[in-house]
């Protein structure tokens, strides 16, 4: 009957068709009908319209009088709500129909547009809908996110460097049990919670197994070191092992993702970031050498950052979280409960499993709970960055990133929690020699500088 008038489709989530009726076996209504869409694949931007050829045909009913419908939507919620209707009356003899249809795409993600015969209560659905592919519109450069992020972290290294002790820190790397249980615990313990939970939430979704991996496989960073600083640990560990854990990711990393590519997701085109994780790792040992140099060369910086550690710490950490949550706040429309348990089962599990270890070991209080929160507290930044430098398409990339920064959050929500009970009940309190008291290291600093000559 040639091309119809142009049809606007808004299509939308349509979890339940809103109707009334029995699937029937295809063929059964109107015999083998067919749809042709003009195209395999359909790819758009968000916000942005397109239009799609769409063919029915081949509709023949067993009985000429038969009365139906054929209702094209789309039952996913990536493009707008709509739904269109082609009658019998505008089929020809023939029993074909050809039309243009905008298509419009609202959020980014995976859609289909189906099409269904509809006739006494009865439905008929077409078994090979339109793949649609909704990209999402950029902003900002992913590159502006990973380099501020960068440097942010950087600062508060450089923060830290300030308040290690040389001596405490030369006995750590004497006799390095507490750095080699957090190394056991971040490449060992970790990347295995994270893979076993990975394959029960996710049994047939490797791409989110992969996003819980990365983010159980990725040293810490600073945000662990702030924890330490606020839970009394040992700081001067927990530095060590952040820094130990850091360089060593350089080796361990393509061991696990070529394990992890080749034999458990069958894909040997995973790749790691050799430039941008090397490079991060000598930037963190620059800044830590950094603070170090100012604590000896100048004191009254020094000084000034002794007093105002928490503070400086907690600001830099609010804006490292803050940048990445802001640039990246859409992932949480993937929000899910697979994601909340894997976000509070992850780092619950490490700091439980490493605190144990460490136990085992011999340990000190303080020295067992500084490497349980090293594990717990997970990094954002490096997972995305490994995400980013995987076979990921889009927007099968930006669906996982809810991965790693709902888990990263729910860290700190939880230390967060930790603390508060930890000061209520009064624990939060230096268990020996070890644990960080700023007081005492102001002190300690005023009593050098008046002894100076």
């Amino acid at each position: 009957m040639g091309y119809t008038t142009n049809r606007r489709l808004q299509l939308g989530l349509l979890l339940i068709l809103g109707l009334q009726g029995v699937i029937a076996e295809y063929g059964d209504l109107a015999g083998n009908w067919s749809v042709d869409f003009g195209q395999q694949k359909l790819q758009m931007v968000e916000g942005e319209s397109q239009q799609v050829e769409l063919h029915i045909y081949n509709v023949i009913p067993k009985d000429s009088s038969l009365n139906y419908y054929f209702m094209v939507y789309s039952k996913d919620d990536q493009l707008s709500d709509q739904k269109v209707f082609i009658w019998k009356e505008e089929f020809d003899i023939l029993g074909s129909w050809k039309g243009l249809i905008d298509v419009t795409a609202v959020r980014f993600g995976y859609s289909t547009l189906e099409v269904e015969l509809h006739s006494n209560g009865e439905i008929e659905i077409y078994g090979n809908p339109l793949k649609i592919v909704v990209l999402r519109s950029r902003v900002v450069d992913e590159r502006v996110t990973t380099y501020v992020s960068a440097a942010l972290a950087l600062l508060m290294f450089l923060n830290l460097g300030t308040v290690l002790d040389m001596k405490r820190l030369a006995g750590i790397i004497c006799r390095p049990v507490g750095p080699v249980v957090g190394v056991v615990s971040r490449f060992v313990l970790m990347p295995a919670l994270g893979f076993g939970l990975g394959r029960c939430l996710w049994p047939d979704q490797w791409p989110l197994q992969l996003a819980l991996f990365y983010t159980a496989l990725a040293p810490s960073g600073g945000l662990a070191n702030v924890c330490a600083v606020f839970l009394k640990g040992n700081i001067n560990l927990s530095v060590a092992t952040t820094t130990i854990n850091s360089l060593l990711a350089l080796a361990f990393l393509p061991i696990w993702i070529m394990v992890l590519g080749r034999l458990l997701y069958e894909d040997d085109e995973l790749t790691v970031p050799f430039g941008q994780i090397s490079g991060g790792a000598a930037a963190l040992v620059a800044c830590l050498a950094i603070g170090v140099m100012l604590r000896l060369c100048v004191p009254k910086t020094t000084r000034f950052i002794f007093r105002f550690l928490k503070p400086l710490s907690v600001v830099l950490s609010l804006c490292l979280v803050g940048l990445t949550v802001g640039l990246n706040w859409f992932v949480f429309l993937e929000f899910t409960w697979q994601v909340l348990v894997a976000a509070v089962c992850l780092p619950l599990a490490g700091y439980l499993v490493t605190y144990l270890l460490s136990k085992l070991l011999c340990r000190s209080a303080t020295d067992s709970l500084t490497l349980a929160i090293e594990a717990s507290v997970l990094n954002m930044t490096m997972p995305i960055v490994l995400l980013q430098s995987s076979q990921l398409e889009q927007p099968q990339l930006d669906l996982v990133l809810v991965v790693p920064i709902a888990s990263s959050l729910m860290s700190l929500v939880l230390v967060i929690i930790f603390y508060g009970i930890r000061r209520c009940l009064g624990w939060n309190k230096r268990q020996d020699a070890d644990g960080f008291d700023h007081k005492e290291l102001i002190a300690e600093h005023e009593s050098d500088v008046y002894q100076r000559p």
